[in-house]
């Protein structure tokens, strides 16, 4: 017998959760099934966003929980601990999207050299993107020695390194201006697009949108061309500008509007790192798209073929690690006090920015 541990959320109330213990034997999963073990996953603001969004992106609808509790996905390591699967060895280790639980009772198809996907009965999906789990023998972007890494950026720099691609293939502003540029999937994004702007024949400008207490931190980057808070954007250039919006944040938007008036071209929004902002975006009002990055991700895996997905999105992290390397630190929590301790700060956003979190039950 094995006990599951899990940590539900209050779907209406973020900050209330608990701890609820099953157990499983083994011996009775379904033919087809295995049982991955945890060891370890990564959490940000990334994470708070999935709950603050479990309804309107259906978030919620992967890892089933009680009713009105649901359980926040996450991204992470995990063994294979039991298995009634013929292709899927015990032992196993894996990559992918995780509930913040010790285990989770799987159901792969679709296998390929690279993974498998989870098409179990009870997970409502999104999208197929996060249904893949990746072995890591078999994935180039994998290294034992930066797991921390792998756990905290992956996620997010896998929307970083398709959005670049999304913009570099359209891009004809002076001005690209992120939101939140002090979150990782923004500041992933500014490296790549500066990574880039010379083979696209462009001069366009990186800049970024920051709160005052995160200023010098993203100056210190060095990814972005210029760096105003906020309460500055009246100083923005008047140039013609896209606004890739990480932030969610209505206020931001219509003060950029006010300020820059029809040099404000584009707005795509991404994410919704303030998740407690009041006025949320009106899409329809601001004519503005919306990003989904595993659609892009699927229709690259179909256009490159995966194991070139897979290289390409491998060769553009070491650039960015690299850059990054002597900016980051790691962070240790083990255990559900450790953990649900990491999840409140994270929630309040007094989570430090700046750590790989290693998080294990």
């Amino acid at each position: 017998m094995t006990t599951i541990t899990q940590i539900q959320v209050k779907q209406d109330d973020l900050a209330i959760t608990k701890t609820k213990l099953v157990e499983i034997d083994e011996a009775q999963l379904a033919q087809g099934e295995i049982l991955l073990a945890t060891d370890t996953f990564g959490f940000s603001a990334n994470n708070i966003t999935y709950a603050a969004l479990g309804h309107g992106m259906g978030y919620w609808g992967f890892f089933p929980a009680d009713e009105g509790y649901g359980i926040v996905p996450v991204w992470g390591f995990a063994t294979v601990a039991a298995s009634k699967h013929k292709d899927i060895a015990v032992g196993e280790k894996v990559f992918g999207y995780l509930p913040m639980a010790s285990h989770l009772v799987a159901r792969p198809h679709k296998i390929s050299e690279y993974g498998f996907s989870d098409g179990h009965p009870n997970r409502k999906s999104i999208s197929p993107v996060y249904d893949n789990y990746l072995y890591c023998k078999k994935d180039p972007g994998y290294n034992p020695k930066r797991e921390p890494w792998q756990l905290n950026f992956r996620p997010l720099f896998m929307t970083s390194f398709v959005l670049d691609e999304f913009v570099g293939q359209q891009v004809n502003q002076a001005s690209l201006i992120l939101s939140s540029a002090s979150s990782k999937t923004a500041f992933g994004t500014a490296f790549l697009l500066q990574a880039n702007k010379a083979q696209r024949n462009q001069d366009y400008q990186v800049i970024g949108l920051t709160s005052s207490s995160n200023k010098a931190l993203v100056e210190s980057l060095g990814c972005y061309d210029l760096v105003f808070t906020y309460d500055e954007i009246a100083s923005l250039p008047k140039q013609s500008s896209w606004l890739l919006d990480f932030a969610a944040n209505g206020e931001v938007i219509a003060a950029l509007q006010e300020s820059l008036q029809a040099h404000l071209g584009k707005i795509t929004l991404i994410g919704a790192t303030d998740w407690k902002a009041t006025q949320k975006p009106n899409k329809k009002a601001l004519e503005a798209e919306i990003f989904f990055a595993p659609s892009l991700v699927k229709s690259l895996n179909q256009e490159w073929g995966q194991g070139v997905f897979l290289e390409k999105y491998a060769l553009a992290w070491q650039h960015v690690a690299k850059a990054l390397q002597n900016t980051m630190h790691e962070e240790n929590f083990e255990g559900i006090e450790a953990m649900l301790g990491l999840y409140q700060k994270t929630l309040s956003g007094s989570a430090d920015t700046k750590a790989l979190n290693i998080v294990k039950f």
